[in-house]
């Protein structure tokens, strides 16, 4: 097997770079045949992977990052009309893909990572397409994705995020003790404030596979996944399964839903929604499906924010979402059993 080694020697305010060596030293120890690509800048890792698939040198591109890392490589083989498999090498903070598939991120998981690899147990992964709407029905943008997708007060805290992540990383001392955990943390707390004197709710029109639709009122998020998990600790559809030809569609109405899902859906609590409805808390419906229609109504009019794979896309109010079954072939953990599964 040939492999590619796509990865960023600036991420982790640049220890990427040794964590890239480290990778590249131990994929050749074990006499594996293996090339390194950096990232580019401006989307132009995508054309790269791409160029690199043609090619016909590799048999197996690995992402070395984070959840956006993992999805310009996987947009370039797509693009690619040689066939290649992706590998994993997860890097990220988050780190969504990697655990939904039982692959660690941290330096320690380096080996076990490529005992995965090596052992090249591949599925075909789903992918997913959102389009921006017309309101006559005709799309205007259109992008591909891969964990999640969401629509509401989880895309304002992104924007926050980065807005505070580029300013902290601007000086010197901060930006080393002030990760991005931390600056993710401030944002959240920062929205979560803002939305105690600005009306953040909008009411969600929903469609499934055509079926007519069904309102959702005063929604604060609207989220559809892929794999299972979401922001590196949450499962909010533990029904997701990357392979099945499904997406998962779920929806927050208000703080007090966003706290008892915040406990509800941690990766290590078993779901207790029985034990909710006994004390009186319902929660929102979930839906299941290979398309979805979505409407977005705010009360005071005006465009409702939206991410992709946890950066920012494009604000609307229409949008239509597409399962693309099995399309990407990807190799993951053998036989895992995620901790909600238990």
């Amino acid at each position: 097997m040939r492999y590619l080694l796509v990865g960023s020697p600036t991420a982790q305010s640049g220890k990427g770079e040794q964590r890239i060596q480290r990778v590249l030293d131990a994929m050749r120890d074990r006499n594996l045949t293996v090339d390194y690509r950096a990232t580019l800048p401006d989307g132009r890792t995508v054309p790269l992977v791409t160029e690199s698939a043609n090619s016909g040198r590799f048999d197996v591109i690995v992402y070395l990052g984070g959840d956006g890392t993992f999805a310009e490589i996987a947009k370039g083989i797509l693009a690619a009309s040689h066939p290649v498999v992706m590998g994993m090498m997860p890097a990220g903070t988050a780190n969504d893909q990697g655990k939904s598939f039982g692959i660690g991120s941290s330096p320690d998981a380096l080996h076990d990572n490529l005992d995965i690899l090596v052992h090249g147990h591949k599925i075909a992964m789903d992918v997913g397409r959102v389009s921006r709407m017309s309101a006559d029905g005709n799309s205007l943008s259109s992008e591909l994705w891969f964990d999640n997708i969401g629509f509401g007060m989880a895309p304002s805290i992104l924007s926050r995020r980065n807005r505070d992540r580029k300013r902290v990383g601007q000086i010197p001392v901060l930006r080393e003790l002030y990760r991005d955990q931390v600056v993710y943390a401030g944002a959240i707390l920062g929205e979560t404030l803002r939305s105690y004197v600005e009306p953040v709710h909008f009411d969600a029109l929903i469609s499934v596979d055509g079926a007519d639709e069904v309102s959702v009122s005063r929604v604060t998020d609207v989220l559809i996944n892929n794999t299972a998990m979401y922001g590196g600790e949450w499962v909010p559809a533990r029904g997701a399964v990357a392979d099945d030809g499904l997406l998962d569609l779920s929806t927050l109405q208000g703080r007090r839903e966003m706290a008892v899902k915040l406990v509800a859906d941690h990766k290590y609590v078993s779901y207790w929604e029985p034990d909710l409805k006994s004390l009186g808390i319902k929660l929102s419906q979930n839906f299941q499906g290979k398309s979805f229609g979505i409407t977005l109504l705010q009360p005071r009019g005006g465009d409702i924010p939206s991410q992709i794979d946890g950066e920012e896309w494009q604000a609307g109010t229409q949008y239509q979402v597409d399962v693309l079954p099995g399309r990407l072939p990807i190799i993951v953990r053998e036989g895992f059993q995620a901790p909600w599964q238990k």
